[in-house]
């Protein structure tokens, strides 16, 4: 046997020795994870008060959190289409996140735990909660929010089977332009669900727009009257008509970042420290056999 020849097996068995080679590293999934909460009657200051000042937070300090924000139904809401109102949950939350699976990984180890505690002022058979993609790739969830920090209409809708592509293809290039041209609309984009999520429920809604607004008022009546027209989302031949839920939110927090999550100054602490102390009862997973269910 030559040495070349020597050599090259040699060189096949260190390979073989080696094992299998190790799977690529995984990649991180940007999105924004869109919250509808409700709160039992009589119990919305202590619900509020946990959620903004506790739960924030909590999910701010998780790995792949970027930035939280808090709203809650306008008294602005459609009249003229009154009947495509919702959802009915009052309180919405937009999380923005840079990795969706390790938020998923987090939440299933520390949710109902004290280290992220649930208040009983939750009614957990109200919530939704699903994380949403760009519908078209070329930037980042986080990226295509782009929060503006102010009030938001949202338009949530279900596409028929088999159409999906056609009905992105039209929002992306037809309708988004139009509706961004409408007074007091500032930005938005169109989202779809993820294909990984935290509960073990199908999104109420597959699609969802998103749209940052200068002016509740004036943007309502603006799309109260748009959809009054033709070739609107109301008659969009992709759209399950009955599907179609619009809403428009207020704010009720600023935007709040991971970073001051990490570094809250002392008197900030502080007052985290009084309302986690004071929050009353907390809701375990035992307590809830009929509400949100956490994949374990």
């Amino acid at each position: 046997m030559t040495d070349s020849v020597k050599a090259g097996k040699a060189g096949a068995s260190a390979v073989l020795d080696q094992g299998p080679a190790a799977p690529p590293p995984r990649q991180a999934l940007s999105s924004i994870f869109i919250v509808m909460t409700e709160a039992f009657e009589g119990q919305e200051d202590e619900f509020n008060d946990w959620y903004t000042n506790i739960h924030c937070h909590d999910t701010m300090r998780l790995q792949g959190s970027v930035a939280v924000q808090r709203w809650k139904l306008s008294p602005y809401q459609l009249r003229y289409n009154a009947g495509h109102f919702g959802p009915e949950q009052r309180w919405l939350c937009i999380y923005e996140l840079n990795d969706t699976q390790q938020n998923i990984d987090d939440h299933i180890e520390q949710c109902f735990s004290d280290r992220m505690p649930i208040t009983s002022a939750q009614r957990i058979d109200k919530a939704e909660d699903f994380y949403y993609v760009p519908a078209l790739s070329g930037k980042t969830a986080v990226e295509s929010y782009d929060s503006r920090n102010g009030d938001v209409l949202l338009i949530r809708m279900n596409v028929k089977k088999g159409k999906e592509g056609e009905f992105i293809k039209w929002y992306r290039e037809d309708y988004l332009p139009r509706t961004l041209r409408l007074t007091g609309f500032i930005a938005g984009d169109l989202y779809k669900a993820a294909d990984i999520q935290l509960i073990d429920a199908v999104p109420r809604y597959e699609f969802s727009a998103v749209y940052h607004i200068a002016d509740p008022m004036v943007a309502v009546e603006s799309l109260d009257s748009h959809l009054a027209q033709a070739s609107t989302i109301l008659d969009c031949p992709f759209v399950e008509p009955d599907s179609i839920g619009i809403a428009c939110y207020t704010a009720i927090t600023n935007r709040f970042t991971a970073e001051q999550a990490h570094n809250l100054p002392p008197a900030q602490k502080a007052l985290e420290d009084a309302f986690r102390a004071n929050m009353g009862n907390r809701r375990h997973m035992a307590e809830s056999p009929d509400g949100l269910k956490i994949k374990r």
